[in-house]
């Protein structure tokens, strides 16, 4: 794990850097490259990587972390890249998420539940349980017991995909 004085280097230079910087991938990207850039930036600045870390060095990796995966919901997204590919050549190294539409989806398309999308009765019982955490606000105890449907089903795209979105949702929330 690199050290706090290195990601503190690293963090800053974030500021200059576009989101394809970021990620470590070519403005002219395949979509299907951007999930593989992601997965590798994961491994190096996942808040989780730095359980044996101090704390300080842990919150570095945190706020590191949390540009990726801004960068990634951004890039992964073809209507959002597109914006951010306009607005980058303006010079604009971040997209304005305050402008982003927040209009619901339309009714009868609610999301299905994990356990509706978990397949295995274990995998539904873990599933279950995320659904129960994630509805009294319990992000983090969410986020083992999804971990947990995953490795029952690790052929499931669509959990290891609610699992992707329940680790941005982390991302995101103040420290």
């Amino acid at each position: 794990m690199p050290t706090k004085d290195s990601l503190d280097v690293f963090l800053r230079s974030l500021e200059t850097k576009s989101y394809y910087d970021v990620l470590r991938i070519p403005r002219d990207v395949h979509p299907s490259a951007i999930k593989l850039a992601f997965h590798e930036f994961s491994l190096l600045y996942h808040p989780d990587r730095c359980v044996d870390s101090s704390l300080e060095a842990a919150l570095v990796a945190s706020e590191i972390y949390k540009r990726g995966v801004e960068a990634y919901r951004c890039l992964s997204r073809q209507a959002t890249r597109a914006r951010y590919d306009r607005g980058l050549v303006r010079g604009a190294l971040r997209l304005n998420a305050s402008r982003l539409s927040t209009v619901p989806p339309p009714p009868g398309q609610t999301p299905r539940t994990l356990e509706a999308v978990a397949l295995t009765p274990q995998g539904k019982r873990f599933a279950s349980k995320g659904d129960r955490l994630i509805a009294i606000g319990k992000l983090q105890d969410a986020r083992v017991a999804l971990v947990s449907a995953c490795q029952c089903e690790p052929n499931n795209e669509e959990l290891a995909e609610r699992l992707q979105i329940l680790y941005e949702a982390l991302a995101l929330e103040p420290p």
